[in-house]
């Protein structure tokens, strides 16, 4: 069986090769929010500026584009046509009438419109779906806050569910820190999709290109200071060269001279903040360019001499590892000469994005087997947006492939009070790469002595973790979930979510938050004082936490096989510890009751017993008789 999944696997790795990083057709939708507040979010209209970055990335005839706006109400502001250069004048000419006024923010109405909204184009049949929101504000279309929360719920449950099941990738911006960020970043992970939050403006442009880039990724040759080398095999480069506003960016060819942008092998669009040249065939050498942010420009390059990696999923789960394999190819076909091969040395780098900056957590040399250089990355354990970056150098050639993807919490955890002492806990998966029915949830109790307890949490369905646990009195009791997860493809990983604490003074109702509480030591030194005060707690009468489920959390579970348990019992009090527990929680009617519960015991008994002895001497009799 592991020796199948292993060669199961190193096909599956060929496969990845072997398909070309250019992508199937896609379709783009840019929703943009149209209130009022956007003026002042957005007064130099990068937005605008974005929406035609995406036009001018996206291959004509090969991708298809639309534009919404919402507010009040949800309208089309570009109906949705194959990308070319009809397309792409009627953007430029719908962005610059449009002035956002609306007084409401109904993204409800907006994502319906567009699932209800049929595909247009022609595109090939298994194109990808791509749709951006941008917004600044949050839902609030009612003075109602209750009105308000039900729209949210309904978006986060019903219409991203919809839109996971659509195969929607649905890429939320925020323009402010007013925005709901846990509804966006909701909908963008169930998705596969990124949510990122932009401090300024002028990130938006960077933000669109990355998510084209997650659309339809590409090689590169990268930036070495403000060069950049073009070797014999590429056939076509496009630079995306980003600046400030006024500044007009050079480029100077291998020879000294700058690129005219009206060459004829050049196409190029010269926007206020960007300018995109795209050269065929272009010269052999080392290229240099001026008055360009380096930081933020990359330069896309279609060649004969190609590296590939194996791809990343577009969303990936804290603590899950990645492994990565860089093949390099000649005509689509993979290179086996070892010779050659050991004079490329191969590097990667893992960066943590945030807004225009990056911090580098990682960068390492690839080792090399089968004629490929392969990488693991252990953990990763920040939330968030990442780029892989693959480089490879082959002392003529240079190539460099750029992976984005986000990271986020495989489970959701809610406590929510169920009745005076009853909780409801409950864990959801964010995305549905989680495999459910092979992984493994269980609920973490900490009380406040430090004593830990580990219950089973039972799988409803398909679809998530629920339990109701009763909180005892005069308790406080923190709680958390320990996940062994599975994903669809086999991985395995550990995470634990944050904690959720339970307070119950006495035997009055449970309070739940999400921060730790002081305990209320007043309450708790009257109710031992005068324990007459404290009310008689009657213990349900439907066992809601069976003993079977009193075990220890299970110490791992193999890659191969079902998420099982291999639990241990707790180990069980003592008799003078019960003793001493009942001593100091029973009142004078508890002794009461107490004793009225023994003496209908003894009289059950005595009278068991007599039955007993009747049916056992009429026995007798009828053996006599016989």
């Amino acid at each position: 069986m592991v020796k199948r999944r292993q060669l199961q696997t190193y096909v599956l790795s060929l496969f990845l090769f072997f398909v070309p990083w250019a992508c199937a057709d896609t379709q783009f939708r840019l929703i943009v929010d149209a209130s009022g507040s956007m003026l002042i979010s957005d007064p130099d209209k990068l937005t605008s500026e974005s929406l035609k970055l995406i036009s001018d990335l996206a291959p004509e005839q090969e991708a298809t584009l639309g534009v919404w706006l919402f507010g009040e109400r949800a309208r089309v502001l570009l109906a949705e046509s194959k990308i070319n250069a009809s397309t792409k004048a009627r953007l430029n000419k719908a962005v610059n009438s449009y002035t956002p006024g609306d007084l409401q923010t109904d993204l409800e109405s907006i994502i319906k419109l567009l699932l209800q909204t049929p595909d247009v184009g022609g595109l090939e049949p298994g194109f990808d779906r791509h749709w951006i929101l941008v917004t600044d504000g949050m839902v609030d279309v009612s003075l109602d806050e209750a009105v308000n929360q039900a729209s949210r719920n309904r978006i986060t449950n019903e219409l991203a569910t919809q839109l996971a099941e659509r195969g929607v990738h649905l890429h939320t911006v925020s323009m402010t820190g007013y925005t709901d960020k846990e509804l966006l970043q909701s909908v963008s992970t169930l998705t596969n999709a990124t949510h990122t939050e932009v401090a300024t403006p002028d990130e938006l442009l960077d933000t669109f290109d990355r998510i084209f880039s997650q659309a339809s990724p590409s090689e590169e040759v990268p930036f070495e200071g403000n060069t950049f080398f073009i070797d014999e095999a590429i056939d076509e480069a496009t630079l995306l060269i980003f600046h400030d506003l006024g500044v007009q960016p050079k480029i100077f060819k291998p020879n000294g001279q700058p690129l005219v942008l009206t060459e004829a092998n050049v196409s190029a669009v010269d926007a206020d903040h960007y300018l995109l040249a795209t050269i065929t065939k272009p010269a052999v050498g080392t290229w240099q360019v001026e008055d360009v942010d380096l930081e933020r420009s990359n330069i896309r390059v279609i060649t004969k001499l190609s590296a590939q990696t194996t791809k990343v999923a577009p969303v990936l789960f804290v603590n899950e590892p990645i492994y990565s394999t860089v093949g390099l190819f000649q005509d689509d076909q993979l290179i086996n000469d070892a010779k050659m091969l050991e004079l490329v040395d191969v590097h990667q780098r893992l960066n943590l994005l945030s807004g225009e900056s990056s911090k580098e957590l990682m960068k390492r040399p690839l080792d090399i087997a089968n004629y490929q250089f392969k990488n693991k990355i252990d953990q990763i354990t920040d939330v968030g947006n990442y780029e892989l970056i693959s480089e490879v150098d082959g002392k003529t050639f240079v190539r460099k492939l750029s992976q984005f993807f986000s990271v986020a919490a495989p489970i959701t955890f809610e406590a929510e009070r169920q009745s005076e002492n009853l909780v409801s806990f409950s864990a959801k998966p964010t995305n549905l790469r989680l495999n459910v029915l092979r992984s493994n949830a269980r609920l973490i109790l900490t009380s406040a002595d430090g004593g830990e307890e580990s219950l089973e949490l039972p799988l409803i369905g398909e679809g998530f973790w629920q339990k109701i646990y009763p909180v005892p009195p005069n308790s406080t009791v923190s709680a958390h979930v320990r996940l062994i997860g599975i994903t669809q493809t086999g991985v395995r990983f550990e995470y634990s979510t944050p904690s959720w604490y339970l307070t119950r003074d006495g035997a009055g109702s449970v309070t739940v938050s999400r921060s730790q509480q002081e305990p209320d030591t007043a309450l708790a030194a009257a109710a031992a004082i005068n324990r007459d005060l404290v009310p008689l707690v009657v213990t349900p009468q439907v066992a809601i936490v069976s003993e079977s489920e009193l075990d220890n959390e299970p110490e791992g579970i193999s890659n191969e096989e079902d998420a099982g348990s291999t639990d241990e019992p707790l180990p069980e009090a003592s008799d003078e510890s019960l003793v001493e527990e009942a001593e100091t929680s029973l009142s004078t009617t508890d002794w009461l009751l107490y004793g009225a519960l023994n003496g209908l015991g003894l009289l059950l008994l005595i009278g068991g017993y007599w039955l007993f002895r009747r049916i056992r001497k009429k026995r007798k009799q009828l053996v006599i008789e016989d």
